[in-house]
């Protein structure tokens, strides 16, 4: 049984529609944590401004960079830093460390949701498509961006385990657990393994996504042995 696609869209893509709900959702549930967290009014509306322009931003200057100036396209890895990067900049011109420390916490949780929604618009637009398979689920891609082969439901998988990521990190922080970090290093794991089963990943040992997946997996790790130190510091 396979998932048949048609890729002759008339009116719009859905990529581009789903990349605008990736947004939406992501935002407003950031915007509803930051308040709950504190974070006033103003800055919260100002982040739902500038998150959007430095992702795309971002997101488009990665690839052009990595592809050595010869593609363009928006990158995942490149979205998420143009967030991180937006709620950084306001915290700096907001200067209280509570905020900061809350936005960036918004930030972490929201992203697998964004993420989640991009890839139903990756999965009908029939980009970051699976590796060539013939069996259970296989999506065969028909019209303009027909493929040679049936190919592996990658993207619906990738959807599936990040929304799950979403809502069990959403429910453990709405708890009051530490949710935050556990989130971080879960979704980048997730990202790093998932690439395996892309068709670009074919002949390849290790793709610059998982690079720099690995680069993030060494930042976080980072970031908890400051702050266990800073914390016997201050003991």
């Amino acid at each position: 049984m396979s998932i048949r696609i048609n890729t002759d869209y008339s009116v719009i893509s859905p990529y581009p529609v789903m990349m605008i709900l990736s947004f939406a959702a992501g935002l407003t549930a950031s915007y509803l944590l930051d308040r709950r967290g504190g974070v006033p009014k103003t800055v919260c509306r100002y982040l739902m401004l500038l998150s959007p322009l430095m992702s795309v931003f971002c997101g488009f200057g990665l690839t052009y960079i990595t592809s050595g100036g010869k593609m363009l396209g928006l990158s995942s890895l490149g979205g998420l830093i143009g967030m991180y990067a937006a709620a950084l900049t306001l915290c700096l011109i907001n200067g209280n460390s509570d905020d900061t420390k809350t936005m960036l916490g918004s930030c972490t949780l929201v992203l697998p949701l964004m993420y989640s929604v991009a890839k139903i618009g990756c999965t009908l637009a029939g980009c970051c498509r699976g590796f060539a398979y013939e069996g259970v689920l296989s999506i065969h891609y028909s019209g303009r961006l027909s493929g040679t082969a049936d190919a592996f439901p990658v993207q619906p998988l990738e959807s599936l385990v990040f929304f799950i990521i979403f809502i069990v990190g959403l429910v453990l922080h709405l708890r009051g657990r530490k949710a935050v970090m556990p989130v971080f290093f879960t979704s980048a794991a997730a990202k790093l393994l998932l690439d395996f089963l892309r068709q670009s990943h074919t002949g390849t040992v290790l793709s610059l996504t998982q690079v720099l997946c690995m680069v993030l997996l060494g930042a976080g790790i980072a970031v908890l042995f400051i702050a266990g130190k800073r914390e016997k510091t201050e003991h």
